[in-house]
């Protein structure tokens, strides 16, 4: 099952930092198998705020690894588990494993060797994953319809300036092909243009197709850090007082709707929404863990489970 995140804009909806959470929040809350990834050329920083400094994911390191790496891999050889999971990297004790993005400095090798192979390449991934996180380019590059078009759901990544808004509506909102969800990044419940306003200006936008990450100075620094995996398992089941109560509580709320819209529409997942499920382990039962594997890094704890707007 594939979920793809998209903006209309470069760099001010917050669309990394977005993924990054929900990606985490689905494995360490929502007990899936998952993986993330990007398929940018180059302005875009997936990885530092997942790997340590002091880690040894020195440049080097990543030569072996990523989404080139199984690029060549896929045309050599048919994928199976263990060859894309010696391809991953695998974050600590959470079922969520990184693929990192290319490392090719030329645009027109990375058109030629990645952009053409990898829809291919991830469709023959998702049977080793719950769920694959997608990070890809803003606008209507091709590569990035192309995968909105394979998707189970597309994550539509605006923030409440009504300019960008308007322009999605108004240049890409009958280009972006199949299941939509708006998720609103940095969010600010203080202004006037709030979620439920939005949802009210907007037709298009519901309380069922739409969530919040909202902004957090710690999850910032966090990022900053190379600290976001710490910063999730630490928080996740946090009491109403903690600081990172409201920024968990919205996070893990609209983890649960994507998670919904996408298994609903891959017919993955039948039965109790993920909302019900999220009760039932606020009650005490949980779910079942899933293996995982690639190559480990030392973070360890638990797992948050509310439902938000």
């Amino acid at each position: 099952m594939k979920i793809v995140f998209w903006s209309p804009v470069h760099g001010q909806t917050g669309t990394t930092s977005n993924i990054l959470a929900l990606s985490l929040v689905s494995a360490v809350s929502y007990k899936r198998k998952c993986l993330v990834t990007q398929t940018h050329f180059n302005y875009n920083n997936l990885e530092a705020p997942l790997i340590e400094r002091n880690s040894k994911a020195s440049p080097d390191y990543f030569l072996d690894v990523g989404i080139d790496a199984l690029v060549r891999n896929f045309k050599a050889e048919r994928l199976n588990r263990s060859l894309v999971e010696n391809c991953c990297i695998a974050l600590g004790d959470t079922s969520l494993s990184l693929l990192p993005g290319t490392t090719k400095t030329n645009r027109e090798s990375f058109d030629y060797a990645v952009g053409m192979a990898v829809p291919k390449v991830f469709l023959a991934m998702e049977q080793f994953y719950d769920c694959m996180f997608i990070d890809t380019n803003p606008g209507g590059k091709e590569l990035s319809i192309k995968l909105m078009e394979d998707a189970e759901l597309t994550v539509i990544n605006l923030n409440q300036n009504l300019e960008i808004i308007d322009l999605y509506f108004r240049q890409y909102d009958k280009l972006i092909p199949g299941n939509k969800f708006f998720l609103f990044g940095a969010y600010d419940a203080e202004s006037k243009y709030n979620i439920n306003n939005l949802r009210k200006k907007y037709g298009g936008i519901t309380k069922a197709n739409s969530g919040v990450i909202p902004y957090n100075t710690a999850y910032k620094d966090a990022q900053a850090d190379s600290r976001v995996v710490d910063f999730i398992k630490r928080n996740i089941n946090v009491g109403n007082q903690n600081d990172n109560y409201y920024f968990m509580k919205k996070t893990v709320g609209a983890a649960g709707k994507i998670l919904d819209m996408a298994e609903k529409k891959s017919g993955s997942r039948p039965g109790d929404s993920l909302e019900e499920k999220s009760r039932n382990r606020l009650e005490g039962k949980s779910g079942n863990e899933h293996p995982w594997g690639g190559r480990q890094y030392p973070w360890g704890r638990r797992g948050l489970h509310v439902h938000g707007e």
